[in-house]
């Protein structure tokens, strides 16, 4: 039942996403949602229950349920539904990640070398034994942004990092297949171990948002001609 669970859980949520069901208007009863994707009443309570949970609906007066207006009055956890549930993961909400991850990352990357400059300098020193491969990539540059938002110090940025763990795993895989995009990857490791080494904050600062930048205006450039269809990388 839980395969027939998710189903109906990631149809309702694409259909919130693109506006078939609008925030404030009533979803179908249990038993139109039980007809319509043919499962049960008791399958349909249970994804109600994630949706509402997720904070996608709520359950007003006479167990009427509401869509909520999602994007005003959600919080994290809609944004973990719709990774869970989104495949491909949409683009224009994939920009906007992007372009919050262009605000903090130069931040902590800063914060970090000024607080444990040596530390960042031996994580960076992993990458290159690194094999040349997506894979290993998306799991060391995940590694390596998660110990620069603990150096920090501070600790909202490894909050929200943990927050978005599956969103950027689905975001750097496409990205990461392409040679061009792994050596530009390999260059920024290359350029922060020299500024981690000569413990320059600023510097560091400096050359994350140039490739957080750069991440950002490629997704635009490649991927945006493909929306909203495009699998969505970083």
């Amino acid at each position: 039942m839980r395969k027939t669970c998710q189903m109906v859980e990631k149809a309702l949520v694409d259909g919130m996403l693109k506006g078939e069901f609008k925030p404030g208007s009533p979803l179908l009863s249990e038993r139109d949602l039980a007809d319509r994707f043919s499962v049960s009443r008791t399958t349909v309570r249970e994804a109600l229950q994630k949706l509402q949970d997720a904070g996608w609906i709520s359950v007003q007066q006479r167990h009427v349920t509401v869509v909520k207006d999602f994007w005003s009055q959600g919080d994290l956890e809609i944004l973990s539904s719709i990774t869970r549930n989104s495949d491909p993961f949409p683009y224009e909400l994939a920009t906007h990640l992007l372009e919050l991850r262009v605000q903090f990352a130069p931040d902590y990357a800063r914060r970090a070398v000024e607080n444990d400059a040596a530390g960042v300098a031996a994580v960076l020193r992993k990458a290159e034994k690194l094999r040349n491969c997506s894979s290993a990539l998306v799991s060391f540059d995940w590694e390596l942004h998660l110990a620069m938002a603990v150096m920090s110090g501070n600790r909202i940025y490894p909050l929200m990092l943990n927050s978005f763990a599956g969103v950027y795993s689905k975001l750097r895989s496409s990205l990461f297949s392409r040679d061009k995009h792994r050596l530009q990857l390999r260059g920024y490791y290359r350029e922060m171990l020299a500024a981690a080494n000569a413990g320059n904050a600023l510097l560091a600062e400096n050359i994350t948002r140039a490739a957080m930048l750069m991440r950002l205006n490629d997704f635009k450039l490649y991927f945006g001609s493909l929306a909203p269809d495009c699998p969505a990388p970083a």
